[in-house]
């Protein structure tokens, strides 16, 4: 396992689309954050730590895509044939991407969510937005966490690129939107989808009471990383049992 975890660590440093695109990623949500600070975004009732996560969603959508068509281009490529060559057992593999993009997505958030907290402390005007919590910012490195495996587990389900970034897409953005369609399911899916996650951790902007998880952010948290481990779990299935 851990030769394989190396092994894709490295493919990931040197092949130019997926380290650039890792890159992309964890320069979105500073990059979205600094815009809605520069240009008068964050409100008076804002702190820093909250206004750093305003690009929060930006990422969870950048690192969700990469991991999916990182893991779907592999068949889209016809290099996975290589893969389980080099690597026959699938449990292992499938092990061994995982934790490579795992370890990518954690290290890549934290540069993300500290870089945004210092470019919003920066650009604010200084004494007129206390600092918040910055610990806080850790929800969102467990939800950019949970949408790469989520990506991951998909592209592998999926083999298409496209597909599977749609997919990505819509479990972050279709949540929030389609709540007033849940009814009273509204409180548990919303509230535990990985923006509003990051909200209720972070503060800033109001929630809805319907769409507050029943049990506070932590119990939020707690049920996305669950989701996140059983769509992994699909994933493992399908690797394991697909012919090719």
């Amino acid at each position: 396992m851990r030769l394989a975890w190396r092994a894709e660590l490295l493919k990931i440093a040197t092949v130019r689309g997926q380290w650039l695109g890792a890159a992309i990623a964890t320069l979105a949500l500073p990059a979205i954050s600094l815009l809605v600070a520069a240009t008068g975004g964050v409100g008076a009732g804002d702190t820093v730590t909250s206004g750093a996560a305003t690009g929060s969603v930006a990422g969870l959508l950048a690192f969700g895509v990469w991991a999916a068509t990182l893991a779907a281009g592999e068949y889209a490529q016809q290099t996975m044939i290589v893969s389980l060559t080099t690597v026959p057992r699938r449990s292992v593999l499938y092990g061994a991407k995982l934790a490579a993009i795992g370890c990518v997505a954690v290290v890549g958030a934290l540069v993300s969510v500290v870089t945004a907290w210092l470019v919003v402390w920066a650009v604010l005007p200084s004494g007129v937005h206390h600092l918040g919590d910055p610990a806080a910012l850790v929800s969102v490195v467990f939800a950019i966490s949970a949408v790469s495996v989520l990506g991951m587990a998909v592209g592998l389900m999926t083999r298409s690129p496209s597909a599977s970034a749609s997919i990505v897409v819509v479990a972050v953005l279709l949540p929030k939107a389609a709540g007033g369609l849940l009814g009273g399911l509204q409180r548990w899916v919303v509230g535990a989808s990985p923006g509003t996650v990051v909200t209720q951790a972070v503060g800033g902007a109001q929630l809805p009471h319907n769409q507050m998880f029943p049990g506070g952010a932590a119990a939020a948290t707690v049920t996305m990383l669950l989701v996140a481990t059983v769509v992994a779990v699909g994933g493992a299935v399908t690797l394991v049992r697909r012919d090719g």
